[in-house]
C-alpha cells in the first residue's frame, strides 16, 4: 500500500506527527510518501490513499486547494472522505451540529460583505471572540472586550471579503484551557489540554489530559451526528471542548479535515490511523 501524507510547501509550524506517521506505515508493511497538495510533480494516482494531514496554508490558498480537492478525490482514495472535508471546511458546521442537539459554544454568522449590529451582539454575549469562518490555527482570531465596538468593527474591516464567526468568549479557556479529544478509526484514542491561541500567537499545547466523561459524551455525540449525516467513516477527527459557565462542556470545533493528533504526546496510538486507513481501502 502507498500512502501520501498531505501537507504544504511551506509549513507555518512543524508537523510533528509526520515523522511518527511516517514510521507507523513502514511498519505495518506500507510505503508513506510526505508530499504536498500544491506540488504539481506528484502524480496522485501513485497512491492508494491521500491522508490530508497539514494542508496548513489553504486558508490563503483555498479556490486552488479546493480545486485540489476534487483532483486528489478523483484519483486516489481521500482521507478523511470529501464531502466531510467540504462540509467541515466551513464553520457553518457549528451550526448544523448546534441543530443536531450538540451542546456548541453559541456562534453567530455574519456573511462576507455585511456589517453586523455590534451592540446586538455584546448584548447577547459580552465579551467576544470574533474569527473567520474558514481558517486555520488562530487566523484572524481575535478577543473582543465587551463594548468595544470600534475594535469590533476594525476587525470586520480588515476582513470583509470573509464569512466571520462571533461566539461569546468562553472564559475557561484561559484557566482549565480546551480538551483536545483525538479520535483514530471512530474511537477515542488520547486527549491534550491546550491554552488559548490568538491569531499570531504560537501554539500552546500542553500534555496529555484525562477527559472527564461529560466530554468524552459530548464527542461521541458529535462524531455520532456527523454519521448520521452520511459523512463517515472517519479515520481520524479531533473535537475540541472547554467547560462552559455553568462548568457542562461545550463543543468549540470538531476538525476533520487537517487537525494535529498530537501524536508525539501518544506515539503508541499512530498504528490506530494505519488500521483506520487501511480499513478505509478495504470498504
Amino acid at each position: 500500500m502507498r500512502v501520501a501524507l498531505v501537507t504544504c510547501l511551506e509549513l507555518p509550524r512543524p508537523d510533528h506527527d509526520l515523522p511518527i506517521l511516517e514510521r507507523a506505515f513502514a511498519a505495518a508493511g506500507c510505503h508513506a510518501s510526505v508530499v504536498a497538495w500544491e506540488d504539481p510533480s506528484v502524480d496522485w494516482a501513485g497512491f492508494d490513499a491521500a491522508v490530508l494531514r497539514s494542508t496548513w496554508n489553504y486558508v490563503a490558498h483555498y479556490r486552488d486547494f479546493s480545486a485540489w480537492l476534487d483532483r486528489a478525490a478523483a484519483a486516489t482514495r481521500l482521507v478523511n472522505p470529501l464531502p466531510a472535508v467540504r462540509w467541515n471546511l466551513h464553520k457553518r458546521y457549528l451550526h448544523d451540529l448546534a441543530d443536531a442537539g450538540i451542546a456548541v459554544v453559541p456562534t453567530d454568522l455574519v456573511p462576507h460583505g455585511e456589517r453586523p449590529d455590534w451592540d446586538a451582539l455584546f448584548a447577547r454575549h459580552g465579551e467576544l471572540v470574533v474569527k473567520p469562518a474558514v481558517s486555520a490555527g488562530s487566523f484572524g482570531t481575535v478577543r473582543v472586550a465587551a463594548g468595544d465596538a470600534a475594535a469590533a468593527r476594525a476587525h470586520r474591516e480588515a476582513h470583509l471579503d470573509r464569512d466571520l464567526l462571533v461566539q461569546p468568549f468562553v472564559r475557561s479557556v484561559t484557566g482549565r484551557g480546551e480538551r483536545n479529544l483525538v479520535h483514530l478509526g471512530g474511537r477515542f484514542s488520547h486527549a491534550i489540554r491546550k491554552g488559548a491561541r490568538w491569531s499570531g500567537d504560537e501554539e500552546q499545547s500542553g500534555g496529555l489530559a484525562e477527559p472527564d466523561p461529560a466530554e468524552l459524551a459530548l464527542a461521541a455525540a458529535g462524531l455520532a451526528a456527523v454519521d448520521r449525516r452520511g459523512l463517515g467513516p472517519l479515520a481520524y477527527a479531533r473535537v475540541d471542548t472547554a467547560l462552559g459557565a455553568d462548568g457542562a462542556p461545550l463543543l468549540m470545533e470538531l476538525e476533520i479535515t487537517e487537525p494535529s493528533l498530537f501524536l508525539d504526546r501518544a506515539p503508541d496510538r499512530a498504528p490506530l490511523l494505519v488500521d483506520a486507513v487501511r480499513r478505509a481501502l478495504a470498504s
